[in-house]
Formats: structure tokens, C-alpha cells, sequence
């Protein structure tokens, strides 16, 4: 189609040459020039064609021009990037539409103001801004730069900007054409993603990686300062590792439950980030669940870290409010310094791990992490290992410890306890040992699970047979805070044909600490169907007598502490006379632990108290032996020789 056009044109301007041309040809032959015949007519001819020609070229290259103007700004002005033209003084020939909506400012702007773009570069690139729109490369490769626009209304933007140089036919630079293309959706999601990958979701904080990251560069920092002596005499390049852990955070999730659990953990991480560790030198991560890492580099003295763990329970010490719930918690640390402590970040954060387990386990707010920690640490991963596959193999039994009453010595009931029965029969940890470990790992809850099950299958077949006695259960504060625990023991004994009028369930105060409203609901439904409840280990707590007039105990155990020196002891005796007459006051049977002599069995029953367990009665024993033994008392009521080990 362009070259018709072109012929056309040509043809075009060679008839109005001659036409032009003709007048004064005949002119000059006719007046002038009369005799010159054809050689007139053929030289004005040649002109007109010659200039014909002439005018065409030049009309079609203007025409050609035109079409691409036309063509470059029809499609540059459809698209949706930001297009431009300008001289190398800056000087723009060419915007296109889009820039209003990329920038807010029309082209006019640009066109008005040479180097337009100079102004409207967001300030912390104008750098490189700069550096770039200056120094274009020689090879005219196109470059590429990413940096922000300023908007006409101030929203920032960003912006992919690619150009290349527009030169002569002589290879001298004349301008520059570039495209620019709004990259802010992109920029966001790839912080987004950034930001998901360094920062723990639900609180915001750093997470694992970034904690990892950041320990790594202090590493690399003072690796080469420590012989360097600080005025106050410590290393240079020391830094401390802080391992914290919420206390009584699990309560909080198994009674009221997770989302409750993640505001308060989102609550928790609101106070870390706006208290005094940010002006510490202090880095706070979440690692996981309810445990929090704090790298602090001010100091790590005894004093300035001790003073570092006494304010963040400081911050953890007024109650959380999360709806209509008040909630208190707070915090156990293990201390690790690096580098005498380890010199990765994976060995001061499980040693410094490990040092928080040691000072939770002592009751302690903190420890400093000393190297035999590092084997007991290892020691209770495998001894986790272990539990697991002895509750998956049945290894894990209940043993019976028998209940006697002090007066007439009959035996009134049994508490079930946890023993670890290897498959040859031989016994293995002790409950000493696995206990402490099951309820730091949580699989206290698998371990009672566990031990009702069975118990409640060896309870009916002696209640089959006639045994009436009462027997005792203990039940986990995790356990009992399980939403569905009630109706799960209702529906287990029943369904195994058990009496639950002969089952007591043994609670401590710890259980009752967090939410003492839906515990007394749960201790009533209980009780209305037909279990009594007992207090156990009452004494050794925080022991509130407030619980005495507030839930509706049956029992009252009184923990063997009080029972050892009761002889020796005055103020033991005390003691145990003051808890048992309480008891009595508010209707209560009365239970004494560890009783290993008859001189205390004797001090006890003189004191009033209903019932004795202990050494001195029986060791825990097992299902077959606790048979034999309610057979012997049965058959011997008055335990003439009640030491006699069975």
C-alpha cells in the first residue's frame, strides 16, 4: 500500500512540474527564442521531469515521516507505560498518555520542564537516579534501573525503567528513548514474601531464619575481638544468647484454647517490642510456640543479664486482658554467651535451651547454661524418645499403692501410679524420672490416658468380685484442661461397667490456677456423676485456703513433707494438726502420704487423720499383688503387724 502511495506521489509531482514548466517554455519558443524549434521543447521538458522527480523524493520522504510519527505515536499512546522521547539536554519530544496515571502529572509537565523526571525521583534514589540518567553506556544495549516516582498526590511508586540512546547516521548520540513500567504490586509482594520469610506471622517478630541470619553476622563481627578487652574488663566481641520460655502458657491454650493462646502470645510480643530491650542492643525472635530467643550485645555480665531477665518479667508482670479473660503468665530464661558458650548459633541456642529447662526444673527465673547441661539436655531427648516407645509397647502400667484407715487399719482404697515395666518384667526409670520428663514433653497426658484406661479395666473386675474400696486417680493439669476430659472418663468407666462412686479423682492446686471458673464447672459434673475429688499434695503449692471454701472437695492430702519430721519437728506437727482439723471443719477425709514408721502412723491417728499411705503399709505393687493384699486384710482386720511389706 506504501508504495503505491509513493507512485502516486511521484507521478504527481511530474505532471505539476510540467505544468508549471510548460508556460514558460512556450514563452520562451513563441517571444524569445522563435527559431529554436524542438531543442526548446525538450529542454524545459527535461526540467519539468528532472524536478518532477526531485519534488517527489522529497514529498515521499516527507509523506514516510509523517506515517511514522503518526504510527509510533498511535501505538506509544495506547499503552499503559510510560513512554517518552528526549534530547540529550533533556528536553522531551515525545510523552505519552500514560504518565498521568503513572505519575499524575500530565505531559505538558514534561514537555514545559526539561529533565522533569529529575524532580519527581523519590529522595532515596535519587543516587542512583542520577548516576544512571547521566552516565548512559557507549555499546546502545538498553539498560535497565528500578527505583521510586513521587506522585503529583504523594503516594510513592515504583517504577522499571529501561532505555537506550537514539543516534545520527554518523553514530552521535542525539537522545534518549526509554519505557517505564509501574512495578509497585510486584515490589509489594516480593517484600510480602521477604518479610513471610523473615518474620514470624503472628507476632511479627523475627523468626528462626532471621535470628539465625543475625546471630551469623555478629559471628562474623567479633570473631576477630576476643583477646580485645573492654574497659570493664569483658570481651569485646562477647554477646548474649537469652532462651525464654512463657510460664503457664500450656494452661492457658488447653483451657481456653489456641486463639486465645495466640493473642496472648501476639500481646506478649507487643510488650517485647515497645519496652527498653529495642535501646538494649537487644534482638527479639519468636523460636516457636511459647518460646522466645533475646540476643542482647550491651553486656554480659552476671548483673546486667540478670537485670536484663528481672525486667522482661517486669514486662510480663501487670495481667493480659483478652476477651473478658485475665490472664497472668511469666517467663523462665537459660542463659548461653557466646563464644565460651558455643561459637554457632545452633550450639548457644540449645545451650542456652538447655539452661532454661535446668531453672524451670529448680523453680528458678533463670540459669547459666554449664557444660553438663549439654548431657542432661541429651539425656532428656532420649529419655523422650524412650517414653514414647513404652507407651506405644504398653510398657507403661499402673501399680496400686493401698489407702489404709488409721484406726481400725482396713484397707479403704488404692491410688493408681505410673510404673515403667520393661517386657522381661524388670521395672525401668523410675516415675521420678519419667514423670518430670512426660509433663516437661507433654505426654503427661498420653501417660494418664494410658494408666485410666488400663486401671479402669483391672477397677471392674474387682468390683466384680466384690472389692469395695474407693481408688484414686491422678489426673494432669494438661489433661484436666481438655475440653472434652469429663465426658471422656464418664463415657470410659462406664463403659469398662466401673462404679464411678468408687473412684476418686486426685487434682493439685496448680490445675485450678488459670481458670478457675470453668474448673469448679468441670469438678461439679464430675461429681454429679458420682466421683469425688480429692486435693492433693495440699501444702506444697501456692496453697490459697480460698480453694478449701471454693471448690468442693471431698479429700485433702496432706504431702509427705509434713509427714517426715512430724515426730522431730514441731513445727511440722503443727502443721499437720492445724490442716487436719481444717479439714474436718469442712467435712473432708483426710489423707496422710509417706508414712514409713509406726511411730508416725501413731502421731497421725492420734492427730485425727482418716487415712495413711505409705511404706510402712505398702510399696505400690502391682495387680496380682494388690489381690493378695486385699484378701490378707480382709482375712486380718486388725493388722497386728501393719509394717509387714507385702
Amino acid at each position: 500500500m506504501f508504495k503505491k502511495l509513493a507512485r502516486v506521489s511521484y507521478v504527481k509531482t511530474v505532471f505539476w512540474a510540467f505544468v508549471f514548466i510548460l508556460p514558460f517554455a512556450y514563452i520562451q519558443n513563441s517571444v524569445i527564442q522563435s527559431d529554436s524549434g524542438l531543442v526548446g521543447w525538450l529542454i524545459p521538458l527535461f526540467a519539468s521531469v528532472f524536478l518532477g522527480v526531485a519534488w517527489g523524493w522529497i514529498y515521499e520522504r516527507n509523506e514516510q515521516h509523517q506515517r511514522e510519527k503518526l504510527l509510533f505515536k498511535a501505538v506509544a499512546d495506547f499503552s499503559l507505560e510510560f513512554v517518552s522521547l528526549r534530547t540529550v539536554e533533556g528536553v522531551y519530544q515525545y510523552v505519552s498518555p500514560a504518565v498521568l496515571s503513572i505519575t499524575g502529572y500530565q505531559p505538558e509537565d514534561f514537555y514545559q520542564t526539561p529533565s522533569f523526571m529529575d524532580s519527581i525521583i523519590y529522595k532515596d534514589d535519587c543516587q542512583a537516579w542520577l548516576s544512571h540518567s547521566h552516565h548512559m553506556n557507549d555499546d546502545g544495549a538498553p539498560e535497565k534501573v528500578e527505583f521510586r516516582v513521587v506522585k503529583r498526590d504523594g503516594e510513592v511508586r515504583w517504577l522499571e525503567h529501561l532505555c537506550g540512546t537514539v543516534r545520527d547516521p554518523s553514530g552521535h548520540v542525539i537522545g534518549v528513548r526509554s519505557i517505564n513500567i509501574d512495578i509497585t504490586e510486584r515490589k509489594l509482594a516480593e517484600h510480602q514474601l521477604e518479610h513471610l520469610g523473615l518474620f514470624d506471622p503472628l507476632t511479627d517478630l523475627p523468626n528462626r531464619r532471621y535470628l539465625s541470619d543475625y546471630m551469623q553476622k555478629l559471628i562474623a563481627q567479633n570473631s576477630t575481638y576476643f583477646d580485645e578487652l573492654t574497659i570493664h574488663g569483658e570481651h569485646a566481641g562477647e554477646f548474649a544468647v537469652l532462651f525464654i520460655d512463657l510460664d503457664r502458657f500450656k494452661y492457658v491454650n488447653d483451657a481456653y484454647g489456641h486463639s486465645i493462646g495466640d493473642a496472648l502470645l501476639q500481646e506478649v510480643a507487643g510488650r517485647f517490642k515497645h519496652s527498653c530491650l529495642e535501646v538494649e542492643q537487644a534482638m527479639i525472635a519468636r523460636f516457636g510456640g511459647d518460646e522466645f530467643v533475646l540476643v542482647t550485645q550491651q553486656s554480659t555480665s552476671s548483673a546486667a543479664l540478670q537485670g536484663c531477665v528481672l525486667r522482661i518479667n517486669q514486662l510480663l508482670e501487670a495481667p493480659f486482658r483478652i476477651e473478658g479473660h485475665r490472664l497472668s503468665i511469666g517467663a523462665t530464661a537459660g542463659i548461653a554467651v557466646y563464644p565460651r558458650d558455643g561459637v554457632t548459633p545452633e550450639a548457644l541456642i540449645q545451650h542456652a535451651d538447655a539452661a532454661m529447662f535446668k531453672a524451670k526444673s529448680q523453680g528458678l527465673s533463670m540459669a547459666f547454661f554449664a557444660h553438663e547441661m549439654a548431657e542432661h539436655a541429651t539425656e532428656m531427648v532420649d529419655m523422650q524418645t524412650r517414653l514414647r516407645a513404652a507407651l506405644k509397647t504398653d510398657c507403661i502400667k499402673p501399680y496400686y499403692q493401698p489407702l489404709i484407715e488409721l484406726k481400725s487399719g482396713q484397707m479403704v482404697g488404692a491410688e493408681v501410679l505410673a510404673r515403667w515395666i520393661l517386657p522381661d518384667g524388670s521395672h525401668g526409670p523410675s516415675p521420678g524420672v519419667f514423670i518430670p520428663v512426660s509433663e516437661e514433653t507433654g505426654l503427661i497426658g498420653a501417660v494418664s490416658e494410658t494408666l485410666m484406661a488400663q486401671a479402669g479395666a483391672d477397677i471392674a473386675k474387682w468390683q466384680a468380685l466384690g472389692v469395695d474400696i474407693k481408688f484414686s486417680i491422678n489426673v494432669s493439669a494438661r489433661q484436666f484442661a481438655d475440653e472434652v476430659f469429663c465426658e471422656r472418663a464418664i463415657e470410659q468407666f462406664e463403659r469398662l461397667g466401673v462404679d464411678l462412686a468408687r473412684v476418686q479423682i486426685e487434682l493439685t492446686e496448680s490445675v485450678l490456677l488459670n481458670n478457675v471458673e470453668r474448673s469448679l464447672e468441670k469438678i461439679e459434673l464430675l461429681k454429679s456423676r458420682g466421683f469425688s475429688i480429692a486435693l492433693d499434695d495440699f501444702g506444697t503449692g501456692f496453697s490459697s485456703l480460698h480453694y478449701l471454701t471454693l471448690f468442693p472437695f471431698d479429700t485433702l492430702k496432706i504431702d509427705r513433707a509434713f509427714v517426715i519430721d512430724i515426730i522431730d519437728d514441731k513445727r511440722q506437727f503443727a502443721i499437720a494438726k492445724a490442716m487436719i482439723h481444717l479439714a474436718h471443719d469442712l467435712s473432708m477425709t483426710v489423707v496422710a502420704e509417706g508414712i514409713e514408721t509406726d511411730e508416725q502412723r501413731q502421731v497421725l491417728s492420734d492427730l485425727g487423720c482418716d487415712v495413711g499411705q505409705g511404706y510402712w503399709f505398702s510399696r505400690p505393687i502391682c495387680p496380682e499383688a494388690l489381690s493378695e493384699f486385699i484378701v490378707i486384710n480382709q482375712r486380718d482386720m486388725t493388722m497386728t503387724r501393719p509394717g509387714k511389706k507385702v
